[in-house]
């Protein structure tokens, strides 16, 4: 037998083999899940604006305003337990000069934070609250939005 035909011979035989492994593998589809996702609902941001004007002058230093915010929404998962519920606050300016962290279990569904927000005294900005959750079988809720806005001093 020539080197050419010997090769030839151990391509076949290799191709036969390897599709024999792959034809004996079963093909499982994926497991739909039959969780139920948590739904938010309810975000509370409060003040929903703030006047730069109304501030004092303790709150404000290096042209930055500290605003005392608090955060709350409604969460429920009905058929599991809530493991994390992560917020987000996004300037309107600038989506990436983002601020999060957690809220915390208040009783009845409720989950809530009091955040200090630093925003430039001198910028009439719009900042976007966006609230969500994840429960105990690693389901990811919608997003709850609810707005914050600061209005500099005339």
């Amino acid at each position: 037998m020539t080197a050419f035909r010997i090769r030839i011979v151990c391509l076949v035989v290799a191709v036969w083999i390897g599709g024999g492994i792959v034809a004996g593998c079963d093909q499982v589809a994926p497991v739909e899940g039959t969780g139920q996702r948590p739904l938010v609902s309810d975000v509370l941001v409060r003040p929903d604006s703030v006047n730069a004007a109304d501030l004092s002058p303790d709150q404000v230093e290096d042209s930055l305003a500290r605003i005392p915010l608090t955060i709350a929404a409604s969460i429920a998962d009905p058929d599991g337990q809530i493991e994390r519920v992560v917020f987000t606050i996004e300037p309107s300016a600038n989506p990436r000069g983002t601020a999060s962290g957690s809220l915390v279990g208040q009783g009845e569904n409720v989950y809530a934070r009091q955040v200090g927000l630093q925003v430039p005294v001198g910028l009439n900005e719009v900042y976007t609250v966006r609230v969500f959750a994840v429960d105990d079988d690693s389901l990811e809720s919608n997003q709850g939005v609810g707005r914050f806005r600061f209005v500099p001093e005339q």
